[in-house]
This record gives C-alpha cells, structure tokens and sequence, in this order.
C-alpha cells in the first residue's frame, strides 16, 4: 500500500503471507511460531515530511485489519535490524512485543533478527479516517 498526498508518495507499507526466510531459505520465524496464522509487515517507510503525524501507525492498523478481514490472521509480524534499537522502541510502542527467535548462529548474516509481533485487535486509532484527514 502506498499512500499519497496529491502527487507525492507519503508513505509506504507491504504485507505478506508468506514469512521472511534467510538467503538459504531457512525461515527467520522460530518453529514454534510458525504455526500460527500471521501476516508479515516489510518495508513500513514513511517520508521524513510525514514523520511525526502518526501515519505509520496507521499504516500498521492497516495490515493489522487486512491480517484479519482478508486472511483470519490473528497477529501481524516483522522483523528488524538487530542493532536499530530505536526502531525497537518504535515497535513497541505501537503494541508490539519482542518475541525470542532463533539462535543467531542458524541465521548468520542475517541483519534482521529482532522479532516483534501484534494482536491484530491492538489497533489504536481509525486508520480509514485518519489517513482521510491526514492526507
């Protein structure tokens, strides 16, 4: 999903059934996660002109509402660089929580081994309205 603000691409935002997997196709999720029905965010970018206004949480509660309506998930999940701990908190204080991955020795390389995840129900605002308003 893009968003745009007359001609100018605001924000941008891809969701995915189909988990994250390392170049050697091992999956990055753990095994005993990967039983439960979960949508996977990538790329949630939000130009720097739109920082701040809360259109990346509105993004989220987007795919948080596709999870649900569209495949019956109950969670959304991503994956982040391991050292941005900023964008941890980030993810957290949109109601995701860290959750243990793999051994960071099956996955080496792989700069993204920080999990979070998010109850679909979590949604914190009206994303229809707001990107409505916002944009």
């Amino acid at each position: 999903m893009i968003t745009w603000d007359g001609d100018i691409a605001a924000a941008t935002i891809t969701v995915d059934i189909d988990e994250p997997r390392h170049q050697n196709e091992q999956p990055i999720w753990p095994d005993h996660r990967r039983h439960e029905a979960a949508l996977y965010v990538r790329r949630v970018i939000v130009s720097r002109r739109y920082a701040g206004i809360g259109l990346g949480a509105a993004l989220l509660d987007w795919a948080a509402d596709v999870a649900q309506s569209h495949y019956g998930a109950e969670r959304i999940r991503i994956d982040v660089w391991t050292t941005n701990i900023e964008l941890h908190e980030y993810y957290e204080g949109q109601n995701f929580s860290r959750c243990e991955g793999r051994d960071p020795e099956e996955l080496a390389n792989y700069p993204s081994q920080a999990l979070f995840e998010r109850r679909v129900d979590q949604s914190r605002l009206e994303y229809r309205e707001f990107l409505r308003e916002q944009l």
